[in-house]
């Protein structure tokens, strides 16, 4: 509770108003960059926020990333891989490779040049920026930018420490807002809010870090810091709902928001009303669970308030469906309590209900991900078949063997493409249709609620 009290001080909530959504219903988002992006936790936690917070609005987000790109990268496969998609939004994040982390490492910094490389490095990466952005306005595409997440120089982990790379990365931070500001677009700030992250934490624990032990990869905590501040750099709504019951449904409805209140009655024995809620709280993994100590997700952006007004002084039980949620003050009740923070609603049950229709679909995208990683990195001068499996094997097999035996991960990434190359149609069919289940299970339904004291 203490980190969690901390953090809410270093870092000020959003302002709690209802707001229009970021992305509207047909909109076509493309998430450009390299392996963080590819990885694509944080914005799969952005779009679960917005299936249920906006159930209405559909939206389809494309996975744009490309484990070790670059910003020469995003431009050779521009057209085939991003501009395809026919984006209206495009939401870029790049820099960790541009850097080339390489020049940083301790053999590398006693050459002459490394410097000068270094400067080279930086200065390309801005050049070939600025055209990535240029090319999405000309098309009248939304561009939202994203500065990049930390390299973690600071944290005493097995892994080299290339000293140098995370203040490389503050440099491309600080272009970003450069051009943020030349082409008035908004702009994402990972790299200030990771790294203060990481001050706080490494001062109990030197070996503690936002991101993975290869000082470089956040995994599910940092991806969900991450869309907390993608949400408040965005300025996204924290309201759920605001349930208000006053004196009789005409004041309650007069006050509360994004619901609809019926069959309100009020009498010594009981309090019981209908509510329809327009949105579905924001439901969080086992995994996630260490963030909301870091940053206040739950309370900034998934604000479900509840407030029964003139109940009589003594405890209260609140039911919905009859389900028993919790025992509270009328104090409490009066002032208000954030139904988000109970896992065990009927609403919060739905809002988990999405997230597996979600998991199911980013799973078979994250398949689909494979083939476009492999066929775009791997097999731009095959003249094969594509669809002649044994023979992209094969092909596959003797590359890794003659030119990438030094890392595993190609191996590993060239045997999930040959396992799921012959699925890539009934992957995309499945990643459509648990994205219909999805938006259908987010529909708003009717809850009962009861407020009676407590024996």
């Amino acid at each position: 509770m203490k980190v969690r009290l901390l953090f809410i001080g270093l870092f000020a909530c959003v302002v709690l108003m209802a707001q229009k959504p970021l992305f509207k219903n047909g909109d076509r988002v493309c998430f450009v960059g390299n392996s963080i992006t590819h990885g694509g936790e944080f914005h799969h936690n952005i779009y679960l926020y917005g299936v249920t917070r906006y159930p209405k609005e559909r939206v389809e987000f494309y996975n744009c990333g490309i484990s070790g790109d670059v910003c020469s990268g995003v431009l050779k496969r521009m057209n085939g891989d991003i501009l395809s998609h026919n984006p209206t939004h495009v939401v870029i994040k790049i820099g960790m490779n541009d850097v080339n982390r390489g020049l940083y490492a301790p053999e590398s910094t006693k050459k002459a040049d490394v410097f000068e490389k270094r400067t080279l490095a930086i200065e390309t990466y801005k050049t070939k920026l600025d055209t990535i952005v240029r090319i999405f306005l000309s098309k009248n595409i939304q561009v939202i930018l994203q500065k990049p997440t930390i390299y973690d120089q600071t944290a005493v982990l097995e892994r080299q420490n290339n000293i140098g790379v995370n203040d490389a990365l503050k440099q491309c931070a600080d272009f970003i807002q450069t051009l943020a500001d030349k082409y008035h677009l908004p702009v994402v700030d990972y790299w200030t809010i990771m790294n203060n992250i990481n001050k706080e934490i490494q001062k109990k624990d030197s070996a503690a870090t936002i991101v993975g032990s290869d000082r470089i990869h956040p995994g599910t905590v940092g991806h969900m810091v991450m869309a907390y501040q993608f949400f408040k750099d965005m300025h996204q709504s924290g309201t759920v709902a605001t349930i208000v019951i006053d004196k009789d449904v005409k004041a309650s409805n007069k006050v509360s928001e994004n619901c609809v209140i019926s069959n309100c009655v009020k009498n010594k024995n009981e309090t019981s009303f209908t509510v329809k809620e327009f949105s579905l709280p924001y439901p969080t993994s086992e995994g996630q669970q260490p963030a909301l100590a870091l940053v206040p997700m739950i309370e900034t952006f998934s604000v479900e308030k509840l407030v029964v007004k003139k109940l009589q002084k003594g405890m209260f039980t609140l039911t919905i469906d009859d389900s028993v949620i919790g025992k509270f003050s009328n104090n409490a009740l009066d002032s208000g309590i954030n139904l988000s923070m109970y896992r065990n609603t009927p609403q919060y049950k739905q809002a988990e209900q999405v997230r597996a229709f979600l998991s199911k679909m980013w799973k078979a995208e994250g398949a689909l991900r494979t083939i476009d990683y492999v066929e775009i990195k791997h097999l731009g001068d095959y003249k094969g078949d594509r669809n002649d499996v044994a023979a992209l094997k094969v092909y596959l097999d003797d590359l890794f063997k003659n030119k990438l035996s030094d890392t595993k991960y190609y191996k590993i990434q060239f045997d999930n493409y040959i396992s799921v190359k012959p699925n890539q149609q009934k992957l995309k069919a499945d990643a459509e249709e648990m994205r219909n289940e999805a938006y259908k299970t987010a529909e708003p339904k009717e809850h009962v609620f009861k407020v009676v004291p407590s024996i």
